[in-house]
């Protein structure tokens, strides 16, 4: 548990550094000793931060606690050595040291101790967005929490065993993207070896289900584990179109608790079979245990009048997702982040800085719905690049700007191919998450590209256009305005509709001169 150490050292009176001699004024020095501990943890604390100070006599009193933790031995020393007790409910425990040196000089130590449940955090995600915020938390976590073990299984983010071993991080891989037998088990043999253990949970939303249910029906049969709190972090854009098409639903709120009734049943083992709907079994945390829902923009459940009931239904859970947590870092803190993620936020800059022109990023994708090669799908997305640092086409920035490339992780070919057709382009490593750049204040002056959730944290002043490509249900323009992700975004005034895009309507720059389609 983190170790709040708040020492205040106080000098009353004048301190000499010669021997007890005549002139010598007796001094009091004073310190006060905060410190949170885990059950059955040894403790060992010094009652000053001064060296080689002399005791003639000395006496240690305890002035709280259910029990007694002095001993005859403890009494007698000048270190307090103690194990924290084996509790049923977190205690605090007082000590008073008071000691006098050869030269008359007198220390006074207040120490509290709270004696804590240990604590296990378990953090599963496969996607980027909830990874960050997730990361974020362990850095503050491990600040305020040194000693407590924490279990990770993520899909973007791998930190290195040095980096895993300073935040006190196991790691574990992910299955299909979800939750391991492996984790469940590590998980289930530290409820068995702690006499009492509080667990915390964070996942991605739209994958809850199946990355906490394993893991609370295993805990369900220990007495002696707390679920202290679950936090979940949008997985993107999959929400949003999940509420989209669900806005219409008649009897939501009896759903919603039906679904509830179901999720209790299969966290019991009554059942393994959950009979609600999606919705309803990632909505329904709250009602189970106490639990945060960080929306990506928790405004949309305002905006969409139909979801005002669901709204209603989170009630306190529902949380906006900040993105101010690494400003509130410390400089080591910062740096750790930066270091896990990958991200060498100077070179960045001095890229930005490298000429007086504005800064551009396009940001790609993977391949889409069609039997094309990935090198053509590459090939469109240059296009599209093309369409927007060419003066003959109608999607023209406007104006010169120094072009960088942000590729998707998965992007692979397509990734190497765009870049290799524009040799001064600078290329943001495609490991980064977009939104990093965010939340490193390294935004760009501007940015297009091809649609993905990141342009729900991304300032709509700095969006020039989204582009839209095919799917089993997108193959127009006409499409694409209908579907829910673009219907949320212009409902959330992330984009307007004249800056949606589909990538067959651009017109060919092939040749320099823009064609139209």
């Amino acid at each position: 548990m983190k170790i709040f150490l708040f020492l205040t050292l106080i000098l009353l009176a004048a301190c000499n550094n010669g021997d007890n001699s005549e002139g010598h004024e007796p001094s009091v020095y004073k310190m006060s000793i905060n410190q949170t501990v885990t059950d059955e943890e040894n403790v060992n604390l010094e009652p000053t931060n001064q060296s080689n100070v002399i005791f003639t006599k000395h006496s240690w009193v305890q002035t709280c606690g259910i029990q007694q933790l002095l001993t005859t031995q403890n009494k007698e020393s000048i270190s307090l050595s103690v194990i924290a007790p084996r509790l049923e409910k977190d205690e605090k425990y007082c000590f008073d040291f008071n000691g006098t040196n050869n030269k008359g000089d007198t220390y006074v130590t207040k120490i509290i101790l709270n004696v804590v449940s240990p604590s296990l955090e378990v953090y599963v995600d496969h996607a980027s967005l909830p990874t960050l915020q997730q990361l974020m938390d362990i850095i503050k976590s491990e600040e305020e929490n040194p000693t407590t073990q924490r279990y990770i299984a993520w899909g973007r983010i791998h930190p290195t065993t040095e980096q895993m071993k300073e935040l006190n991080i196991t790691s574990f891989v992910l299955e299909s993207n979800h939750t391991t037998p492996e984790l469940v088990q590590a998980i289930v043999k530290q409820a068995q070896t702690k006499h009492r253990l509080n667990v915390k949970l964070s996942s991605n939303t739209a994958h809850s289900y199946y990355n906490l249910t394993p893991i609370l029906k295993a805990l369900n049969t220990f007495n002696n584990v707390t679920v202290t709190n679950i936090d979940l972090y949008d997985d993107g854009s999959a929400e949003y179109v999940n509420l989209y098409n669900w806005r219409n639903v008649e009897n939501k709120i009896y759903n919603l608790q039906l679904g509830k009734d179901s999720l209790e049943d299969v966290i019991s083992g009554v059942t393994d079979d959950f009979s609600g709907s999606a919705m309803s079994s990632i909505y329904n945390w709250q009602k189970l245990y106490p639990t945060k829902y960080h929306f990506l923009r928790k405004d949309y459940l305002t905006l969409e009048t139909s979801l005002h009931e669901l709204r209603d239904y989170l009630g306190d859970s529902l949380k906006q997702m900040q993105w101010d947590g690494f400003k509130k870092f410390n400089i080591k803190q910062q740096e750790l982040f930066l270091s896990i993620v990958g991200f060498d936020k100077q070179k960045l800059q001095n890229e930005y800085n490298s000429s007086n022109l504005p800064n551009f990023v396009f940001t790609g994708t993977t391949i889409w719905a069609g039997d094309h090669e990935r090198e053509y799908y590459a090939q469109q997305q240059i296009n599209v690049i093309n369409n927007a640092i060419n003066e003959s086409s109608p999607y023209y920035l406007g104006k010169d700007y120094d072009l960088f490339f942000k590729g998707h992780p998965s992007g692979g070919i397509i990734n190497t191919l765009i870049m290799q057709n524009f040799p001064t382009m600078i290329d943001i490593p495609s490991k980064i998450s977009f939104e990093v750049l965010m939340m490193t204040d390294m935004l760009p002056d501007a940015v297009a590209g091809m649609a993905s959730s990141l342009y729900f944290t991304i300032p709509s002043d700095k969006i020039q256009f989204i582009v839209f490509t095919s799917s089993d249900t997108i193959t127009d323009r006409e499409t694409a305005l209908k579907s829910p992700l673009v219907q949320v975004m212009i409902k959330l005034g992330i984009v307007k509709e004249e800056n949606v895009l589909f990538w067959a309507d651009l017109p060919n720059c092939d040749t320099g001169i823009c064609i139209a389609a």
